[in-house]
């Protein structure tokens, strides 16, 4: 088994092309989405109420787990 670790804080092309970055697709853990909780349902609600998001699309939204702990996405 070969492991590999992947380290944001050393990339050369941090905070430039992070948008491209395929380690987000290889870290996608399924079943990473949840529930929104009360805080992120009362900020969807505010965005609502604001004209930001639409109702529609706010009814579909979900919390994202991160696949790593103690690491921290850039970008």
């Amino acid at each position: 088994m070969i492991t590999v670790i992947i380290d944001c804080t050393t990339c050369p092309v941090r905070e430039l092309h992070c948008g491209d970055c395929m380690v987000a697709a290889l870290l996608e853990v399924p079943g990473a989405e949840l529930p929104l909780d009360a805080a992120e349902r009362s900020a969807v609600t505010l965005f609502v109420a604001s004209g930001l998001v639409a109702a529609d699309d706010a009814v579909g939204l979900r919390a994202r787990r991160e696949p790593w702990d103690g690491a921290r996405a850039v970008g």
